[in-house]
């Protein structure tokens, strides 16, 4: 049975290759990163349109050569992910006669947006005290992302060197789509997240819960950039979601 393709989403301030330390513990899948405009871009982005847009149409490229796909979206990305796949879903590409589709999400601390709601606003509308806004390019930095995203990583430093300023719009930008409410769901929750701490993200899944979606949980005992400290396990977890049995 062919393997589905794994496309993943970083979080904000993440460069694309955030996920490639793992590319090679997954090298029987075809893995493809997102590069959010959100960041690439920081400085031009005024809404949430381009990152949705580059997230389907990667999407879109491997369902019409008839892949299956799995989105990995870590933190952040839950926003624009969320909101780019209408209509991409297996069941809706079966029902319409067509082949691919995905078939599944799997979130990694991710936010889990109502439609309508941006990220900042789903907090009380008042960014974390950690956001430090650039009123000159409108983008916020993270005050000590060390600490808040690669504290238990071994070469944490390194990587908190690597993030970019992301676009203030896309902080607050409303989400138009739930693509958890109608793609089967997983979600990775970070016991040791100083970002967006475990309560919190079990409040989202919680919340989407109770509106229907049905979402599978699992615990891991990391900070906010699991699979930087613990690899195998996270790409365990990814490989049991792709349907390989352990």
């Amino acid at each position: 049975m062919p393997k589905p393709t794994l496309i993943f989403a970083p979080g904000a301030w993440y460069p694309s290759t955030a996920f490639d330390p793992i590319f090679p513990k997954l090298s029987d899948y075809k893995c493809r990163s997102i590069a959010f405009p959100s960041i690439t871009k920081a400085t031009e982005v005024k809404d949430l349109e381009p990152d949705t847009q580059v997230v389907r149409s990667a999407v879109q490229e491997e369902i019409d050569d008839g892949q299956d796909v799995i989105v990995i979206a870590h933190s952040w990305a839950g926003l624009p992910v969320n909101s780019a796949l209408d209509g991409l879903s297996k069941l809706e590409r079966e029902a319409a006669g067509l082949k691919g589709g995905v078939v599944k999400l799997v979130f990694i601390a991710a936010f889990l947006p109502q439609i309508g709601e941006g990220l900042i606003g789903a907090f009380g509308g008042t960014p974390p005290p950690w956001y430090v806004l650039d009123e000159k390019t409108n983008t916020f930095t993270a005050s000590d992302p060390h600490a808040l995203f690669f504290h238990d990583v071994p070469d944490g430093a390194d990587w908190a060197k690597l993030l970019r300023p992301h676009a203030c719009a896309t902080k607050t930008a409303p989400a138009t789509g739930t693509a958890y409410m109608n793609i089967p769901t997983a979600f990775l929750l970070c016991e040791e997240d100083r970002a967006i701490p475990v309560a919190v993200q079990q409040v989202l899944v919680d919340r989407a819960r109770r509106r229907g979606a049905e979402i599978e949980t699992e615990k891991i005992q990391t900070g906010h950039t699991p699979w930087l400290v613990v690899p195998d396990q996270v790409v365990d977890y990814l490989k049991k979601h792709a349907g390989e049995s352990a």
